[in-house]
């Protein structure tokens, strides 16, 4: 059987476990999500991810590269790695005038005579129209 002096301590014991448990757990607070109302905003891409995921609606100008067969990808990175290594060429000084052309496009990249930089000429076809782009050293 218990005493009275022993239960004392026992049920102080019991009171203060009680006391400082309820003393760790914290205040609920309300934190939102979304950074337009006040939440956190490196959670915004992840945000802006969900909503382009769940658009449906298409830009009817955008390209659409999944009509493109295997064929036409393949030619179509071949054409920008031609691109690539003429311009690389091009920076270095050692370019000869290479020409790529396109159903729509024409791109000529014309080395400079002084070694120093070169001219990208861009021709559309269907409109006609001529773009001049000079890159390097110009005086």
């Amino acid at each position: 059987m218990i005493k009275r002096k022993q239960l004392l301590p026992l049920v102080a014991g019991g009171l203060l476990s009680v006391t400082s448990a309820s003393a760790l757990a914290g205040e609920l607070v309300y934190r939102p999500l979304n950074p337009s109302f006040g939440g956190d905003p490196l959670r915004g891409g992840y945000l802006l991810n969900k909503a382009q995921a769940q658009d449906t609606r298409r830009d009817p100008n955008a390209p659409d590269f999944r009509n493109l067969n295997q064929t036409d990808l393949f030619i179509q990175e071949l054409r920008s790695g031609i691109l690539n290594s003429a311009l690389a060429q091009a920076l270095q000084g050692d370019a000869s005038p290479t020409t790529i052309r396109s159903t729509t496009l024409d791109i000529m990249l014309i080395p400079s005579t002084t070694g120093a930089g070169f001219n990208l000429r861009i021709t559309d076809k269907t409109t006609g129209e001529i773009t001049d782009i000079s890159f390097g050293q110009q005086f």
